[in-house]
């Protein structure tokens, strides 16, 4: 069985890594890219320069757990995607809305399935040959680089773990002319052919290789060659100063190096066969987003598994005495209390912390994580929390609000509700004001 499960997981990662690659120009994403009809004709209705400054962009989630009938966490999946607010319906932004839109369905429609059948086979192998089995995850979040000037840069960072020994990261990204839904290509930005356009690429990282200090050089040797044999015309961004190019783990440098990347300023990039102003540094707001995110499927995880719907599973014996209510907690994550409020300070301020940890749902009985079954409470909650939005406002250094809008299928009718938190910075880490739900 194993040397079997050792073929089987990396052809699924293999495919799974492709099928999330989106936006690489070899992926199997090129089938669901705008058609070049649409790409290509001239906007009916195109954006007035007020309307050019910035886009109004949410961030849309689709997530995914997935249990064995024995209760084990097998998958986890997220799946986040910019949604551009389309009010006065142009063509270009609705181009843009439907590529990600179809985009999530072929992320369901193929990775959904296989990281499944890949956890199952997974946590068999584990049984048969007595390891211990860790859940696998797929995740893919947006992060927008570049919003203004009829023009929209997004990057999306992915991760996922299959069973190795560490998780993988990598990225992919799209560029659109806003005013058509077009996505652009350097040689697009450049007005080059492909192989000038990858010449300019190369000389831009090499040289910037070259001038790296002794110190922080962490390139392979040959990397000369693996600059030109490891780069996508695909694999850059556009930044508020410059074009970002970037280069997949390990094909320049080693795994601890993390993502490669290499900037050309506008004003060192010659002439631009498009113009690229030059824009604000967005840095803190991306951070947020990516931290807001984290943060709404961490509450996710809180209300649903550990202080809110249920609690964590427990060791429970056949039969239970009238004055018996405290039982092992049965998780990898949380062997000891301290563990548990590791976790939990790591999601919420301290407040709102001591409040859920002296709460006595949960104790420490002889250095074990407990759980107080006589705390366990059941409530009708009909939010799906599967397919969400979110945005974020009044951001500043020190805090944020997020806006979230999740649909309610109550037995009273399906209503949109909106729930607004607030993203506190303490002790230098953004954590929520509260548990919401």
């Amino acid at each position: 069985m194993r040397k079997d499960f050792r073929i089987i997981m990396p052809l699924i990662a293999m495919l799974l890594l492709t099928v999330l690659l989106s936006g690489c120009s070899n992926s199997n994403f090129n089938d669901i890219s705008p058609s070049e009809n649409s790409l290509h004709k001239p906007s009916t209705d195109s954006l007035t320069a007020d309307e050019s400054s910035s886009l109004n962009i949410y961030y849309k989630v689709y997530s995914d757990t997935v249990k064995d009938v024995d209760g084990t966490l097998l998958v986890k999946f997220r799946f986040t995607y910019p949604y551009i607010d389309n009010p006065n319906n142009h063509e270009g932004i609705a181009v843009i809305n439907n590529y990600y839109q179809t985009q999530l369905e072929q992320f369901i429609k193929t990775v959904v399935p296989e990281g499944k059948k890949a956890a199952l086979e997974l946590k068999k192998a584990a049984e048969n040959n007595g390891f211990d089995f860790h859940n696998l995850y797929y995740e893919r979040e947006a992060s927008i680089c570049y919003n203004g000037n009829h023009l929209l840069s997004v990057l999306n960072i992915g991760y996922e773990y299959t069973g190795g020994a560490h998780p993988t990261n990598y990225w992919s990204s799209e560029t659109f002319d806003v005013k058509t839904g077009r996505m652009l290509s350097l040689s697009d930005i450049f007005g080059l052919s492909k192989e000038e356009v990858l010449e300019k690429v190369y000389e831009t990282v090499i040289s910037q290789i070259e001038s790296t200090t002794e110190e922080d050089y962490y390139y392979f040797e040959n990397y000369e060659e693996n600059v030109k044999n490891h780069y996508s015309e695909n694999d850059f961004i556009l930044g508020p100063n410059g074009i970002i190019f970037y280069y997949q783990l390990y094909t320049i440098a080693p795994y601890v190096a993390g993502i490669p990347t290499f900037e050309l300023p506008y004003d060192k990039a010659g002439d631009l066969a498009i113009q690229i102003l030059p824009l604000e540094s967005n840095e803190l707001e991306r951070e947020i987003y990516l931290q807001a995110g984290r943060l709404i499927e961490a509450n996710k995880d809180v209300f649903y598994n550990i202080f809110g719907l249920a609690m964590l599973p427990l060791e429970l014996p056949e039969n239970i005495s009238g004055e018996q209510s405290l039982f092992p907690v049965k998780d990898n994550r949380f062997i000891t209390f301290s563990d548990l409020d590791n976790y939990i300070r790591g999601i919420y301020v301290k407040s709102e912390a001591d409040a859920l940890m002296n709460s006595g749902r949960y104790v420490d009985k002889g250095g074990r994580l407990h759980g107080d079954i006589n705390k366990d409470g059941s409530m009708g909650y009909y939010v799906d929390w599967n397919n969400y939005r979110f945005e974020v406002n009044e951001i500043s250094e020190n805090s944020a609000t997020i806006k979230i809008y999740v649909i309610d299928d109550s037995p009273a009718g399906r209503e949109e509700k909106i729930i607004e938190i607030n993203m506190l910075k303490e002790n230098d880490q953004w954590l929520l004001e509260k548990m919401f739900y």
